[in-house]
């Protein structure tokens, strides 16, 4: 077998050509902080994503081994894509915005394939057999905390992964090996110090002193793994956010002072910002073609148009009206009449009160 120190060279330089910016490796085992996850879960903050918490997957996050027999090695991948275009204000009536992540391609895809190639050099390169799994935030592995371990960066207050001079605007990848290749140094530095920016400008308060999200207070969750009704407290505090949110991100100092990388993941594919009628109004086939080979059809269509429906709540224009109201005569799903009964309360409330205002 060539030098393992040679063939994480190659992999590395291969890596980078691929557009991963930074690469890691650590060793698999022990894993780190698999116990704040555990808490994490039994204290329910997963919300309603219950795979997270099922054993056999719990039992894996805490032991690669479970999920690659043999497992030595975890390389950790950071892809960067692009921040937000426009400030937090800067929305149109009628108008939802997009988190940055999911206006390109599905990275899901685009990224599995770069690392499909990354695994057949890794067999190239070596001579006898060699096992190799590899996950883009969908398997089950301790993303953040191994990327810490492979010296990346560090987890900051709002839980994304900081890296340093680069800021949170990336996507993570990992792959699992039996390789026993040269390890990476871990990142140990405090980058969030006494900042709470974060903590402060999150509209939810989600942010958790140990630097985890209560998903169930998180816009991110609300509007994307969320298949149910918006809790009423927090349907105003979701604001213009039709998909994601980005706000903790945004006031990061670590990203206001990064400079944008370029990114592998191609054009975007969807607006920061789309119109809430067209969403009402889209069939079936419209839902498919506006949001096929991205994040957006995450929610499915009845999803996007609650939390559209949320969204000109929040807005507050009596020019919805007629649009809500028409949809509430041909809805029949409770969790999207919910938001309709919702949101023409709200701007039925607001025109009274604009009404007493001028009276």
């Amino acid at each position: 077998m060539r030098c393992l120190a040679e063939l994480k060279r190659a992999f590395s330089t291969r890596a980078h050509q691929l557009g991963f910016t930074h690469v890691g490796i650590t060793p698999a085992h022990p894993v780190p902080h698999f116990d704040a996850f555990e808490r994490w879960i039994r204290a329910g903050h997963h919300a309603d994503m219950h795979y997270l918490a099922r054993q056999d997957t719990l039992a894996k996050r805490a032991d690669p081994s479970l999920v690659l027999e043999g497992c030595q090695r975890v390389i950790c991948l950071a892809m960067p894509y692009t921040p937000p275009q426009s400030s937090l204000t800067a929305i149109s009536p009628g108008f939802g915005r997009v988190s940055a992540y999911a206006r390109p391609a599905d990275y899901h895809q685009v990224i599995q394939n770069k690392l499909v190639e990354l695994e057949n050099l890794i067999c190239s390169l070596a001579d006898g057999a060699v096992k190799i799994k590899s996950y883009v935030d969908t398997g089950p592995v301790l993303e953040r905390a191994f990327a810490v371990q492979a010296g990346l960066g560090m987890v900051g207050k709002n839980s994304n992964l900081i890296i340093q001079g680069k800021g949170t605007y990336f996507f993570l990848a990992v792959m699992l090996t039996d390789l026993e290749l040269p390890v990476d140094a871990p990142f140990t530095h405090d980058l969030c110090g006494s900042c709470q920016r974060c903590i402060e400008a999150c509209p939810t308060s989600c942010i958790l002193p140990d630097r985890t999200i209560d998903a169930r207070r998180c816009i991110s969750y609300l509007t994307i793994e969320n298949k149910g009704v918006i809790p009423d407290a927090l349907k105003c505090q979701v604001g213009n956010w039709l998909f994601g949110c980005d706000i903790c991100q945004m006031v990061c100092p670590h990203n206001i002072r990064a400079q944008t990388q370029p990114s592998m993941l191609g054009e975007p594919l969807l607006p920061e910002q789309m119109n809430l009628t067209d969403i009402l109004n889209w069939d079936e086939e419209d839902f498919k073609s506006a949001t096929q080979n991205t994040a957006l059809n995450r929610p499915k269509q009845r999803g996007l148009v609650r939390n559209a429906i949320v969204v000109l709540g929040n807005q507050a224009q009596a020019t919805a009206l007629p649009l809500l109201r028409d949809h509430l005569d041909k809805e029949a799903h409770p969790m999207v009449l919910d938001a309709l009964y919702w949101a023409i309360d709200q701007i039925e409330r607001n025109q009274t009160d604009d009404a007493r205002s001028n009276g």
